[in-house]
């Protein structure tokens, strides 16, 4: 950029403010979730999901059976090709998919766990307790996340002599506002049947017997004498259903009701016996609301010497099994909720270019002092403090979060032949990210390693960084990666050496591909430079110009690339002092030194992204029908509740940017530009610093809670 042009340069001063349009499910509701990463992973591709409810474990077996159970239920839903979801209200969030340690807590707690359905869920986030999910809370939950298919055991439904006590289960109302398909063995036979199948109909809920019969179940009977309306014998006839009554916008839950499995039919006689006598004892007890179902259970179990808890599992088991089919033939047809399709409307197009990061992996160590301890001058010897070891380094950091974030990424990264590099390639398989690219070298290179120590507030007081093995990641594999991914969008850490920067840079321009550049830190930030300088001097492309087409520095990064752009002869010359100054006045979040940074830059890095800290971030970028004018922004911060660890929000930025660039089909124009607007690139900024907030509310560096609804909602 010349001088002149310089002078003609128009400056915006926009200052972007995210609220909330009223979507039924806000990035506010997004706040209360927490998906399990294989829940997040099959949701953002589409595959089949299955959700279970966690009222059984709490409520319907006694420990550990019930743990033992739920435990088999999720593994035959995983050996029948969908993803078990279980569904718990933890800690004031709504636990999706849940871990083994989740599963102890809520099969240990028992009775004690609050039975969650729609009208007590905010009563119990609010209060942080211990909800286990009913059919109508599972419902809910489900359908916020996009589920479609649940397995449980019974529903709920007209408890007898509701005339009177107006007693009739919420979870019949639920199917009659939820689209979830409810995959049970009916509605339990201590209910009144005639009643319940009336109150679906005037809630206008599908009610389909599966199997060879009509014959309605009644849950320890495959036979409760009275006909469902319909009866369907396949998992692709269920799934068409399913789908038909998505694609036209009926917002009601399906009964698929599917007998229990004859062999532990023949006892259904002498277990209703006992039922009988179960809700003759509730009646003279005045056993009644949601205390009368577990009551009615744990009696009939001890009625029958636990033949009806045997029977209850086997049909649980059947019920996961059949849901898991459904939800499987329901992926294949390509059917999807409607937040699936509002994201896939972004995505689909370019499902086959994904997102490439090449950069550095690493195990994170870090430290943070106990604040009764925290003293203004530290001594030479130890505190007491939290450590927490988990997986990091800059490149898989961005990565994990774009994962996270619904977009297809694969890392390209080298690590040590030890524990430490097996432990990054397992936990990126646990959280279903390929570590096809991940590069073992040699014995004796070392796994990258960063130590960190935080102040008690989570600022960073020193760190430590072992890196060296970044600087051994090969061309072969940077070219294997790029020639078997074909990348639409490609993102860069300043960790890996000049060599392989360069080599990156010449693929993804080869391949039209959008690259973004995260300069990690001062030492490192000029290795872009370098790498630029390399390619300028082999002649390869006619200009460097835009070869890199976005940047995320800081404001200290950015200066020092700067002065080694003017070094290396990259840029023609400095900014004139009085367009500097003009453009610092209008913009008071940005030092002068920033200013002139930012246009030596611009004709180098058209998109830039400066991370002001709390002051929020500054985006410079070409003006819409001037390419050669760069528009100055500011968009201020979002504020976060407590901040836990400041290390790893700025990866989350940078990784939200790379899922956000995927999403919106964004690639290089043939001028070396991005075709966006200043607009479109605001509102990416804005929607990728969620993801920073939920990083330093968290003590990983990349948050657990980032899902695609996190930058997709509105």
């Amino acid at each position: 950029m010349t001088i002149t042009s310089l002078r003609q340069l128009m400056v915006q001063t926009r200052t972007a403010v995210w609220m909330p349009r009223g979507r039924r499910y806000s990035s506010r509701q997004a706040t209360y979730l927490h998906l399990s990463p294989a829940v997040r992973n099959a949701l953002a591709n589409g595959e089949p999901v299955v959700a279970l409810e966690s009222t059984i474990i709490s409520h319907g077996m006694p420990y550990p059976q019930n743990v033992e159970t739920a435990r088999q239920v999720e593994q035959i839903v995983k050996e029948n090709g969908a993803t078990p979801a279980t569904i718990a209200l933890i800690d004031g969030k709504i636990h999706v998919g849940l871990g083994d340690a989740e599963l102890e807590q809520l099969g240990k707690s028992g009775k004690s766990a609050t039975k969650t359905s729609r009208r007590d869920m905010a009563a119990v986030l609010s209060q942080r307790l211990l909800g286990a999910t009913t059919v109508s809370g599972t419902m809910v939950a489900a359908h916020m996340v996009g589920i479609q298919v649940f397995a449980t055991g019974g529903i709920g439904g007209v408890h007898r002599g509701a005339e009177l006590t107006m007693d009739i289960s919420a979870d019949l109302t639920e199917l009659g506002r939820t689209p979830v398909a409810v995959v049970c063995a009916g509605a339990k036979s201590i209910l009144d049947l005639p009643k319940t199948l009336e109150f679906l109909e005037t809630q206008g809920v599908p009610v389909v017997a599966y199997g060879e019969s009509r014959r309605f179940p009644a849950f320890f009977s495959p036979d409760s004498g009275l006909l469902a309306p319909w009866a369907m014998q396949t998992p692709e006839q269920v799934a068409r259903l399913i789908k038909t009554n998505a694609e036209l916008g009926l917002m009601t839950g399906q009964v698929i009701a599917v007998p229990i499995p004859n062999e532990y039919a023949e006892s259904s006689a002498e277990i209703e016996r006992a039922i009988n006598v179960a809700v003759r004892e509730a009646e003279e007890q005045g056993i009644k609301g949601k205390e009368c179902t577990p009551f009615l259970l744990q009696r009939i179990v001890e009625l029958t010497g636990g033949m009806s808890l045997v029977a209850n599992i086997a049909l649980v088991k059947n019920n996961a099994r059949v849901a898991s089919q459904i939800s499987t033939s329901l992926a294949s047809m390509g059917a999807s909720s409607q937040w699936q399709q509002k994201r896939s409307k972004h995505t689909r197009a370019r499902a086959e270019r994904p997102v490439l990061v090449v950069g550095g992996a690493a195990i994170d160590v870090t430290s943070r002092i106990d604040a009764a301890h925290a003293t203004k001058s530290l001594s030479a010897t130890s505190y007491p403090g939290t450590v927490l070891t988990s997986i990091g380094g800059v490149g898989q950091n961005i990565a994990r979060a774009a994962h996270y974030l619904g977009a297809p990424t694969y890392l390209v990264s080298a690590i040590g032949n030890d524990a430490h590099g097996h432990s990054i390639k397992l936990d990126l398989d646990r959280i279903g990210m390929s570590p096809a690219y991940l590069q073992f070298q040699a014995a004796g290179a070392r796994t990258a390693v960063y130590n960190a120590l935080h102040k008690p507030n989570g600022d960073l007081l020193i760190a430590v960084a072992d890196m060296d093995i970044n600087g051994m990641l090969s061309e072969q594999q940077i070219y294997k990666a790029f020639d078997e991914l074909q990348p639409g969008v490609v993102g860069l850490d300043g960790n890996i050496s000049t060599q392989a920067l360069s080599t990156a840079i010449i693929l993804a321009a080869s391949q039209q591909a959008c690259v973004v550049f995260e300069p990690t830190s001062v030492p490192k930030c000029a290795s872009v430079l370098g790498a630029l300088s390399r390619i300028d001097r082999s002649g390869t492309t006619s200009s460097v110009n835009g070869l890199v087409q976005v940047i995320t520095p800081n404001a200290l990064e950015l200066q020092e690339m700067a002065k080694i752009a003017l070094e290396l002869a990259l840029v023609e010359s400095a900014p004139p002092v009085s367009l500097v100054s003009q453009i610092a006045g209008d913009h008071c979040e940005l030092s002068i030194d920033t200013v002139r940074a930012a246009l030596t830059l611009f004709p180098l890095f058209p998109i830039q992204i400066i991370k002001l800290g709390e002051k929020g971030v500054a985006v410079v970028s070409p003006v819409l029908h001037d390419k050669s004018r760069p528009m100055f922004r500011h968009i201020g911060p979002l504020k976060p509740g407590v901040i836990v660890n400041s290390n790893g929000a700025g990866d989350s930025l940078v990784g939200a940017m790379l899922a956000l660039l995927h999403s919106r089909q964004v690639t290089e124009s043939s001028d070396g530009h991005v075709d966006l607007s200043p607009e479109e690139i605001d509102d990416m900024v804005l929607r990728a610093q969620r993801a920073s907030i939920l990083s330093l509310e968290s003590p990983l560096a990349i948050s657990d809670r980032l899902s695609p609804r996190v930058i997709l909602d509105d």
